[in-house]
């Protein structure tokens, strides 16, 4: 038994759509060649007549399902992503030899766990697991695995991973532990579970197996794809259904909740499938984002766990732009919905949250999207500003409210602001002045500046919902409402050396300062001025503190004119969100 087997995949492959073209060819001359036949009769000039076309025709077929068999295998064994030849040594020397082997180990296992009903005991437990131990190194073959799981059926397979738990994890009751999870992966149900891997992803499962994702209790399902990477499809087609059942829906609702951290972890081992299901199933994946979901399965292992998920499907880069960017909105809308309880509700905040650190760490390449959707609710007649499709349905005030969630954890917070400062810093508005003689330079600085200005828009909207500190939301708003400023000085004031850059830095901690000062004064009703004449006057701030840099650094100073006109444009496009986010806080 066994066969040493070198074979280059994609030349295989390749071999089996010619031997393919040559059974179309074969296939469509044979009609017309038994008509002629027919027709000649006794005066057929040819030897064998279509004989020799019907075994050519089987001999394609024959190696086609042999060549197949042989990539499936050496897949599995050779888990690797190079090209060219794979080597490996199979454990059957034919499809044939290893149906008809699983056929006998079925029975074996059978009858081994037909014994064990009869006497439920730990010698009769052992006989099942001594029938399961052939299993190893068979089930990476597909025919083996296949034609296993068919003998055994969906109700026998099931009850060999349910006797396991009853018998070696007893008292795990809603999905198994890390430590269950890892002695099962390496006794009998990490073997079926792969052997399921096997035959599910090559088409080698009938519909009674699909049926079985409906009527599995939620342990095993969630233990099977836990267990061993299953097929993208089996995986979301698993986790609908888990995410549809009602959180009660299994006798135990009090005890801790593996199930969904199972679930995650799988997703964390199959970006692809995370990004899919975030995108063709919002609303089951809602549910695993959801405040209320993470706070009370009772383990805190599923955050982070789930936030790795997350950032392997969401990272910069990962998987194709268009499906990453859909997924994203699938996040966007369900932290950031109407009534979500991420953001003011009565289970805690977020303050300690790996999944809004690891967005913060993620959201770069989409704030320019975040940012024109808001762009264009400031000014809708401005051209060119609206995000392309699919961003242009998503409502900029999810969008605040998805930031402010994000906000309520501080080192998420402190990304963000990062993040919004590159990303002004990559727009670099100050390529063209306000006040460029040329009808282009200002129509292009006013086009970068409305982005800029929406992104600070948001994040100060976003702030409202953020649960921090006066002294930390003095910090942040002041921070929000610099950056714009920041980036319009690096055009207007060029500085040379160390020191006179240090200068502008310790101008620019200095203004903040003021605004830090202006912000707290109003929070702790040390003044008597209301939120509008505070956003007034922050507003001001950005503006003199260019002015009077732009004279300091011996630069063309603003006018009068020029000035109001900043002033203007600066306190349209942050003065409303600037005032609800006064009004709420100091309220």
């Amino acid at each position: 038994m066994g066969e040493f087997v070198g074979i280059d995949p994609l030349g295989a492959e390749k071999l089996i759509r010619q031997m393919e073209a040559g059974k179309d060819v074969l296939a469509n001359a044979r009609p017309g060649l038994e008509a002629a036949i027919a027709e000649a009769g006794a005066e057929w000039a040819g030897r064998e007549g279509v004989a020799p076309m019907h075994r050519t025709w089987w001999f394609f077929h024959e190696s086609q399902q042999d060549l197949k068999w042989r990539i499936d295998i050496i897949k599995r064994i050779v888990p690797t992503q190079q090209k060219g030849m794979l080597t490996g040594t199979f454990p059957f020397s034919s499809a044939t030899e290893a149906t008809e082997a699983a056929k006998r180990d079925a029975g074996a296992i059978t009858a081994a766990l037909n014994y064990h009903d009869q006497f439920l005991s730990g010698p009769s437990w052992a006989g099942v697991e001594k029938a399961l131990a052939a299993l190893k190194g068979r089930i990476d073959d597909p025919s083996y695995s296949g034609a296993l799981l068919t003998a055994l059926g969906p109700t026998t397979f099931q009850k060999l991973m349910r006797d396991w738990m009853n018998t070696e994890a007893a008292g795990t009751r809603r999905g198994l532990t890390p430590d269950t999870l890892k002695r099962a992966g390496e006794s009998s149900p990490g073997l079926l579970a792969r052997a399921f891997a096997t035959a599910e992803s090559s088409g080698r499962l009938g519909n009674e197996w699909q049926k079985m994702i409906e009527t599995a209790p939620s342990d095993i399902l969630s233990s099977l794809v836990a267990l061993a990477p299953q097929s993208g499809t089996f995986l979301n087609r698993v986790a609908t259904n888990l995410l549809t059942r009602s959180p009660n829906s299994d006798a135990f609702p009090t005890d801790p909740n593996w199930n969904l951290h199972n679930l995650a972890k799988a997703y964390e081992a199959n970006p692809e499938a995370f990004r899919r299901l975030l995108v063709e199933h919002p609303n089951e994946a809602g549910v695993m984002l959801d405040a209320y979901t993470i706070r009370s399965l009772g383990v805190p292992a599923y955050e982070e766990t789930l936030a790795r998920a997350l950032h392997g499907a969401l990272k910069p880069g990962a998987g194709a732009d268009d499906m990453r960017e859909r997924a994203w909105i699938t996040v966007i809308n369900s932290i950031g919905a109407e009534h979500t309880l991420w953001v003011g509700g009565g289970i805690g905040t977020f303050a300690d949250s790996p999944i809004s650190r690891v967005l913060a760490q993620d959201i770069t390449p989409i704030l320019d999207k975040l940012a024109r959707g808001q762009a264009v609710r400031n000014s809708p007649d401005v051209p060119f500003l609206e995000p392309r499709a699919p961003w242009d349905k998503l409502d900029p005030t999810v969008s605040a409210r998805f930031l402010g969630a994000l906000m309520q954890d501080s080192r998420a917070a402190d990304t963000l602001m990062k993040a919004g400062t590159d990303y002004m810093k990559q727009l670099d508005m100050g390529r063209f002045h306000p006040f460029d003689p040329s009808h282009y330079g200002r129509e292009a600085h006013v086009k970068l500046a409305e982005r800029t200005g929406a992104l600070t828009n948001l994040l100060l909207a976003g702030s409202t919902y953020a649960e921090w500190s006066d002294d930390e939301y003095a910090d942040h708003l002041a921070g929000f409402l610099l950056m714009p400023v920041d980036f319009i000085s690096n055009k207007y004031l060029p500085v040379n050396g160390a020191l006179a850059s240090t200068v502008k830095d310790k101008g620019l901690d200095d203004v903040k300062d003021v605004m830090k000062d202006l912000i707290t004064d109003y929070l702790d009703k040390k003044t008597p001025d209301t939120a509008r004449s505070i956003a007034s006057t922050l507003v001001n701030e950005q503006v003199e503190w260019l002015s009077r840099s732009l004279r300091e650094n011996g630069q063309k100073a603003l006018t009068a004119s020029e000035t109001a006109m900043m002033r203007d444009a600066m306190e349209g496009r942050i003065h409303d969100a600037l005032l609800d986010a006064l009004e709420r806080r100091g309220g």
